[in-house]
């Protein structure tokens, strides 16, 4: 009687160990939020099989590829301004109040300072024109 291939037990148990491998992947990116829910995946096992002059020997590679869905991309808005000292800055928008991205605060008192009516010009200390 033909003795018959056992795929659990195949390289050792190597085989089963791939495929499960290759499924939980699967898994995992099914439930991952960021990747898109309507996604096919797939678990391709591809057995190569390459035989001996005699016939009497093959080695078989075994390579199990699992195709997963993409994580989709991610989207901000980022509001640019400069500060009460005429420095740049960058904060990312999330329905702030506009006009408070930035406060001049006295570290002595704490006390939020003001910006004087007479302060309008731009901030150009340090600043040479060069021709």
């Amino acid at each position: 009687m033909a003795k018959k291939l056992n795929l659990e037990n195949l390289a050792g148990g190597a085989f089963t160990e791939r495929v499960n491998q290759a499924i939980q992947e699967v898994m995992e990116n099914i439930s991952d939020p960021n990747t898109p829910w309507k996604t096919k995946r797939k678990v391709v096992i591809t057995m190569v099989f390459e035989a001996n002059e005699d016939r009497n020997i093959t080695n078989v590679d075994i390579v199990s590829k699992p195709t997963l869905a993409p994580k989709e991309g991610v989207h901000t808005n980022i509001i640019i301004d400069r500060d009460l000292d005429g420095e740049i800055i960058a904060a990312e928008y999330k329905k702030q109040i506009p006009g408070q991205q930035a406060v001049k605060i006295d570290t002595e008192t704490g006390e939020i300072l003001e910006k004087k009516e007479n302060d309008n010009q731009d901030n150009t200390d340090g600043l040479k024109i060069v021709k």
